[in-house]
């Protein structure tokens, strides 16, 4: 990042805007003013109108679109690579999990500032236009999902619900788990971690016992 006070690179002012962007959303939230972010990307505040046109423009460009298209590339590699034909489903599950929660591992502040807009009390509208967004990028995923639960014996109810539910279950694990240890000793190694989610998240879609209610 440029940093106050230093010239950024011709060109480099759209990417550290962004970069600035996830950080302040994440720590202040949406109520965040755009003079802050210009102010920690070191770059002139104007240039924020100038390439993303509103602050609600930058922050979908910043948080929304990163975080959707790694969860549209999930869907597209679960699609199209040949080898996942040959897992089993406690192998995809595995893969889906690691995915998905190195991704936010790696992009905390993405997790913090799209929490911090639902908690927001914005009434211009983005919540709503969030809200749009996240069920446009997984409605493509519940057909998928419906049939590979299906054609595998497991537990598909409400595929929709489901799917939501493994992505919640493994972002909030990923954005927070380590905010809930005393010290950052005692916090699990992201493999134990994922290897547990998987665990849980393949447990739950076995079906139940015979005579017991799906």
């Amino acid at each position: 990042m440029a940093g106050q006070g230093q010239r950024a690179r011709r060109g480099s002012a759209p990417g550290l805007l962004k970069e600035a962007a996830r950080e302040v959303f994440g720590e202040i939230g949406y109520e965040a003013t755009t003079r802050e972010i210009a102010s920690r990307a070191g770059v002139s505040h104007e240039l924020i109108f100038r390439y993303f046109d509103s602050k609600e423009k930058l922050f979908f460009d910043a948080v929304v679109t990163p975080l959707l298209d790694a969860v549209g590339g999930l869907h597209r590699r679960w699609l199209d690579e040949p080898m996942l034909t040959t897992m089993d489903h406690d192998q995809l599950i595995r893969r889906f999990t690691t995915g998905f929660y190195e991704f936010v591992s790696v992009n905390q502040s993405i997790a913090r500032a799209m929490v911090h807009l639902f908690l927001s009390q914005s009434t211009e509208g983005e919540v709503e236009r969030l809200r749009s967004r996240i069920s446009e990028t997984l409605a493509p995923m519940v057909v998928p999902v419906d049939g590979y639960l299906a054609s595998e014996g497991l537990r598909h109810s409400s595929p929709a619900l489901q799917l939501r539910l493994a992505m919640l279950f493994v972002g909030v694990a990923a954005a927070f788990l380590s905010m809930t240890y005393g010290s950052d000793e005692e916090i699990p190694k992201d493999e134990e971690v994922i290897d547990e989610l998987a665990k849980i998240i393949s447990h739950g879609l076995q079906r139940n016992r015979p005579g017991m209610p799906d």
